[in-house]
């Protein structure tokens, strides 16, 4: 789902991937909802990326920059947010990461078709280590209260 409300195009989307009724792994779809609030927002777009990182592959085409917003399990603690670079994330999956996933595509499937594409689009991930991915409709007390931290990153990378 696109939301659009007079969107001017800056050449950066904001993609935020979950699922809203798996607790915390529907951060990506929370801060997204945040950022539609916030006039620093204004003038970039915005997705609403559910479950289907599949998408993603046509999105990257078409923008400069992609900023990723989902849940991840890096292997730090429970609420650690990390913004990883697409030109780190093979070294990143490799020595830290346990599950580095857009939901219905890995993240690794991703790259490999990126690079075979030659697609040059500056792309980043800013991810948090869930608490619970049971079902429910809210986000864990700790996930939380890092919206503020989450949409801080993701204002710096805008500005990158």
């Amino acid at each position: 789902m696109v939301h659009k409300n007079n969107i001017v195009r800056t050449g950066v989307k904001i993609v935020g991937f979950g699922n809203k009724f798996r607790s915390d792994d529907g951060i990506g779809i929370r801060i997204i909802k945040e950022l539609e609030k916030l006039e620093f927002f204004k003038d970039i777009e915005i997705i609403d990326g559910g479950t289907s990182g599949t998408d993603l592959i046509f999105w990257i085409k078409e923008y400069g920059k992609i900023i990723i917003i989902d849940a991840v399990d890096t292997g730090g603690k429970i609420g650690d947010v990390v913004n990883i670079k697409v030109d780190d994330i093979e070294e990143f999956v490799k020595k830290d990461c346990r599950s580095l996933s857009l939901h219905d595509l890995n993240l690794g499937d991703i790259l490999k078709l990126i690079k075979a594409l030659g697609i040059k689009t500056d792309i980043s991930i800013i991810g948090i280590k869930p608490k619970n991915i049971d079902f429910g409709d809210r986000l864990s007390p700790e996930i939380e209260k890092k919206i503020p931290v989450i949409i801080s990153e993701i204002k710096k990378e805008t500005c990158r």
